[in-house]
């Protein structure tokens, strides 16, 4: 071939400082392509595809490879691997505003000379490096579907050179009005990716600053698990890091308070459910109401560590009501909540967006000492059965009271014996 005789000379001479080595056959060399150059490839992509279509065609015809039998569609495929040589050897790379794709003259030597006398030899070596390892780059992004495409299109005999170039070319939306809306589409897509990169970079530095607000990130694991499991204790087990006098008192209160709390949580299930229409007062409405009675909600002011959520609040009865230590009998009763009320009602409505107060001990105590209590006597469906029996027993009984008819059949005391045998 040409490249390996004549033109491999020129190169040779061409060089500075390298008249002892020998330019490698394939212009074997790597350069870093400016920017100018890489857009200019870019802008050539349509050309540089009907070039390289095109000149596969006419080989591939010229020796006849699709009528080799076996293996002649490998053939075509080494062809397509020899492009860029064979586009080196044909065509010329003109940089400038408007870069372009020339075919060269029949004898190039000629040029060769003519670009070393005017002392241009370093940017027509250039150009060559440019436009190979563009044709490089080209067949790796595309090389895998021009062998298929030119041996059926050369097998077929449906198409000239020009014809096959055009329509791999168009199909490929390097060239015409398909190119132009990929380019869009890349431009959108580029946008895109551009708007998700900073979104996720934004998340990020949200959650870097969430880490750093968290008193727990910066602890070691071991101590993590430790602050986990005193956590779950405290859940799980209130009275567990409550001192011995604490201790006493709650337990006292939760067995003098079953009877009231009893009461109370029937009371305040049948005020809620007696306002509602008939339809909504079914067993199953009834117990839905139960099921919430010793609890109020989330507890919004307090973060979950490690998993562990926080104690819920105390149910909302318990804003109008509080246990009472009688001094004289030494027994614990309810009682209306009295001066705090006010700022009770003001603490709850806080509470639903999380902002209210840690509250006192003493009215910790005092809720903790109600809710125990509620969940020690509640059987919510038990409780729910008997108070729909006694709602509906009351519509026909006048001066009948559904609540307190409920609670006399199901309420106990600490021993098991009925409350109203303890009146």
């Amino acid at each position: 071939m040409r490249w390996t005789s004549g033109c491999a000379f020129w190169l040779f001479a061409l060089l500075p400082g390298q008249a002892e080595e020998a330019i490698p056959d394939k212009v074997g060399v790597e350069v870093h392509l400016t920017k100018q150059e890489r857009t200019a490839l870019k802008k050539l992509e349509c050309s540089m595809c009907k070039v390289i279509i095109s000149e596969m065609h006419t080989e591939v015809t010229r020796h006849s490879m699709t009528a080799k039998g076996a293996g002649s569609e490998e053939q075509v495929w080494e062809t397509s691997n020899a492009m860029c040589l064979a586009l080196l050897q044909k065509y010329g790379l003109r940089l400038g505003e408007t870069p372009s794709l020339e075919k060269k003259a029949e004898d190039d030597e000629m040029a060769l000379a003519a670009a070393a006398q005017a002392g241009r030899q370093q940017e027509f070596m250039r150009a060559m490096l440019v436009l190979k390892m563009g044709c490089q780059q080209w067949l790796e992004d595309y090389g895998g579907d021009t062998s298929g495409f030119v041996y059926k299109s050369v097998k077929e005999g449906s198409q000239s050179p020009a014809g096959a170039a055009q329509e791999f070319c168009v199909r490929s939306r390097l060239c015409g009005k398909a190119k132009e809306r990929k380019k869009k589409q890349d431009a959108k897509e580029k946008e895109r990716l551009k708007k998700r990169m900073k979104m996720a970079e934004e998340a990020e530095k949200k959650e870097q600053e969430k880490r750093k607000e968290d008193p727990m990130s910066s602890l070691p694991e071991d101590s993590k698990f430790g602050i986990q499991r005193m956590l779950e204790m405290a859940r799980d087990d209130p009275l567990h890091y409550m001192d011995e006098e604490a201790q006493e008192r709650v337990h006292k209160a939760r067995g003098d308070l079953r009877c009231p709390v009893c009461s109370k949580v029937l009371e305040e299930a049948f005020n809620v459910l007696s306002t509602r229409p008939k339809s909504l007062q079914s067993e199953h409405d009834i117990l839905t109401v139960m099921e919430k009675m010793c609890t109020g909600g989330p507890d919004l002011s307090m973060p979950s560590y490690f998993g562990v959520e926080p104690p819920p609040l105390a149910a909302e009865w318990t804003d109008r009501w509080r246990p009472k230590l009688d001094k004289k009998s030494g027994r614990y009763s309810l009682k209306p909540f009295g001066k705090g009320a006010k700022g009770r009602q003001k603490w709850r409505k806080l509470s639903e967006e999380g902002k209210q107060k840690p509250l006192g001990m003493e009215e910790n105590e005092q809720d903790m000492i109600l809710t125990m209590t509620c969940k020690d006597v509640l059987e919510p469906e038990r409780f729910s059965e008997s108070l729909f029996q006694h709602m509906a027993s009351c519509e026909v009984i006048s001066g009948c009271r559904a609540a307190s008819a409920a609670a006399n059949d199901v309420c106990r005391g600490a021993g098991g014996e009925p409350c109203g045998a303890m009146a």
